[in-house]
């Protein structure tokens, strides 16, 4: 399921903004369910599966083992990441939850570089502007870092490591089949450690229903699955510039929906993400994805 660039384009802004509103989701179900961020995900990651099925189960990829091996790999990197972030938001506000787990801009082509993988002088340009405009939207007055901070920085790596894998597997195996893999690893991952650590119960589950029903639909089961299907064409760098805009949509919608400010200083730096995702996007080459590698080895960034 190749698309063409400027499409793939479209799907990675479409994930940003159903990631950026998940982070109210997510902070809601927090306040509400306490400190139980393997129960949230269980939850909200095993539904996302059940509504992607209908779409994947009489696809022939579901009968490759590569489909199970790619996918069980992103979502064995999914459940640290989500669980790391979902730790985070019983302290930190969707704003700078945003801020950090979107640093994944710079570490995504800083990981690229360990197996060779080339980033064009664009990226990195877009790249850090996007990091400066996030730094403007969520730093200010003298910064501290928490514990709630450090869990969302490596948080932030482990998303940069995703959008890898993402992209190693999206050239090969079929984007459904792997997007339904990895939600249901992510899913009974998270399930099993939740069941072991934390204090699950109906009455639990129900005072989250609605973040979990929320995210399930639109952070899970659509905006994972467009996020596979749009790296097929879009390489793991170009992708991680697009996706950081959704720390943007949390702080629109942590205004909105938190009545959190959304002042100035952050018009400023949105504005300076936004240019950064056009600088590292908008001169990309038309109508084109990077060709299916036969090899084990990870393709290379182009532009």
């Amino acid at each position: 399921m190749k698309l063409p660039v400027w499409t793939a384009n479209g799907a990675l802004m479409l994930c940003a903004i159903f990631w950026g509103t998940g982070f109210v989701a997510q902070r809601i179900a927090a306040q509400q369910m306490g400190d139980t961020p393997f129960t949230f995900n269980a939850a909200r990651f095993l539904i996302g599966a059940v509504l992607l099925l209908p779409f994947v189960i009489m696809r022939p990829s579901l009968r490759r083992w590569s489909t199970w091996r790619g996918g069980a790999i992103a979502g064995v990197v999914m459940v640290i990441a989500a669980s790391l972030q979902q730790k985070a938001m019983a302290t930190v506000a969707p704003g700078t939850a945003g801020f950090i787990t979107g640093t994944y801009v710079v570490w995504t082509p800083l990981i690229g570089l360990l197996w060779g993988m080339r980033v064009s002088r664009r990226i990195w340009i877009g790249a850090l502007l996007s990091l400066a405009g996030l730094w403007v939207m969520s730093i200010h007055g003298q910064p501290e870092i928490a514990t709630g901070d450090l869990y969302l920085i490596g948080c932030a790596g482990m998303w940069a490591v995703h959008v890898h894998v993402i992209g190693w597997c999206a050239s090969r195996e079929d984007a459904l089949g792997i997007s339904l893999v990895q939600l249901l690893v992510t899913g009974a991952l998270s399930a099993i450690i939740a069941t072991a650590s934390e204090p699950v119960s109906g009455e639990m589950l129900r005072a989250g229903a609605g973040p979990i029903v929320f995210s399930a639909i639109f952070s899970i089961a659509l905006a994972f699955t467009l996020q596979v299907i749009a790296q097929s064409a879009a390489p793991p760098a170009h992708a991680a510039v697009l996706l950081s805009l959704e720390s943007v949509f949390a702080e629109l919608s942590g205004a909105l929906w938190l009545n959190e400010s959304f002042d100035g200083r952050k018009w400023i730096g949105a504005v300076l993400m936004l240019i950064g995702a056009l600088v590292a996007t908008v001169t990309a080459p038309r109508d084109t994805a990077p060709p299916r590698q036969s090899s084990g080895r990870m393709p290379q960034e182009s532009g």
